[in-house]
């Protein structure tokens, strides 16, 4: 997505600190879709605003492991 790992803070948001528009928003929803096998409707997107955000939806949406 053209972010340097010394750029990606917890706290930064897609829109503001990293000037996502509406097409790179949307190919980063079709890559966590596609590499987490989950789905997120746009009623979700409020949950992608930040790094951290993004990955605490994420987690949410991920099946528990079987032991």
């Amino acid at each position: 997505m053209g972010i340097f790992e010394n750029q990606i803070r917890m706290e930064a948001s897609f829109t503001k600190d990293y000037e996502f528009n509406e097409f790179q928003f949307t190919c980063l929803v079709l890559y966590i879709e596609k590499y987490f096998d989950i789905k997120i409707l746009p009623k979700d997107y409020i949950y992608l605003d930040t790094v951290g955000s993004t990955i605490g939806f994420v987690h949410s949406k991920l099946k528990p492991i079987d032991k």
